[in-house]
């Protein structure tokens, strides 16, 4: 909800002059427009990423809420900070208690139901948002358990959301959602120290990997110790989720160069293996998550089958 946003400059129907000033300039490629008469500097809005184009989008489209919703789902979790994995949507979610059903519309999806709000109850752009348990069930429910639960996650890992209270919350029985949510309460955990470790979490539940245990310490004869992303005992797996970001972050690189990360990363990795119940070490990336096939077949190249 701190993103800086750029400004917006809206098409006055009192002002013919000042609209057609705005058409001009969005034919001249300076301005992009949002939405119906509602236009963005062009450099401004190629600088944003998908999150922070999506809360353009909200914004402009915040006089036209009707009073009594709420933006939730993934607009509310984008709101709040929560990371979304792979395309966004292009519209806006808001719950309307005047809605009887589900109505989608140019860049707006009207969900029927009351809206649950926090207390105080958050907002962006004067509209409020939906509480944050309101809104984590309704991605579980909705959502691919993987983009749900990488969101919901974040929550549970900055402290505004309790695993117990979220699983309490869940569909019960057969019904729409019911087992995609139960999926994402499977793979929560404050543990997770990443968007990538909670990707690999969800991934692991998807292909029936037995429970991993987080942040697991091996201890050495001498003396050294090593925390590891997941260890699953019944495996005899350790999972370490490999993002690029290790090898290029300053901040993570610390005073080390990048060739030098990589090679304290094989020592650890030779030290581990040389435990007796480590089986191997399993590294999935970004490119294997995006796919649960393809992590199955990682886990198959390390003779691990699934």
């Amino acid at each position: 909800m701190t993103t800086q946003l750029p400004r917006l400059f809206r098409a006055d129907r009192r002002d013919p002059a000042s609209a057609r000033t705005l058409q001009r300039r969005h034919r001249a490629g300076a301005l992009v427009l949002v939405a119906q008469g509602v236009y963005v500097d062009a450099a401004a809005w190629s600088d944003l990423g998908a999150s922070g184009r999506h809360l353009v989008l909200a914004r402009a489209l915040a006089p036209s809420i009707r009073p009594g919703a709420a933006y939730s789902h993934l607009t509310a979790a984008v709101a709040y900070g929560w990371p979304v994995i792979g395309p966004l949507s292009e519209r806006v979610h808001v719950t309307d208690p005047q809605t009887g059903r589900t109505e989608h519309r140019a860049h707006l999806v009207r969900h029927a139901g009351r809206p649950d709000l926090d207390a105080p109850p958050s907002s962006f752009a004067g509209v409020p948002l939906t509480a944050r348990l309101r809104t984590a069930v309704d991605l579980a429910v909705t959502m691919e358990p993987a983009v749900a639960a990488v969101a919901v996650d974040h929550a549970v890992r900055d402290g505004s959301l309790a695993v117990d209270d979220f699983a309490a919350a869940l569909p019960v029985g057969p019904c729409r959602g019911s087992v995609r949510s139960r999926i994402v309460a499977s793979a929560l955990d404050p543990l997770h120290e990443s968007v990538g470790e909670s990707y690999t979490a969800v991934r692991m539940v998807e292909l029936g990997v037995p429970q991993p245990v987080p942040q697991h310490f091996f201890r050495h004869a001498d003396g050294a110790v090593d925390r590891v992303d997941f260890w699953i005992p019944d495996l005899g797996v350790v999972v370490e989720f490999d993002g690029r970001q290790k090898y290029t972050d300053r901040a993570m690189l610390g005073d080390r160069a990048p060739g030098d990360a990589v090679w304290h990363e094989k020592i650890r990795e030779d030290r581990l293996r040389a435990l007796p119940p480590v089986r191997t070490v399993i590294r999935p990336t970004w490119w294997h998550l995006a796919d649960p096939e393809r992590l199955r077949v990682l886990f198959r190249q390390h003779r691990v089958v699934l």
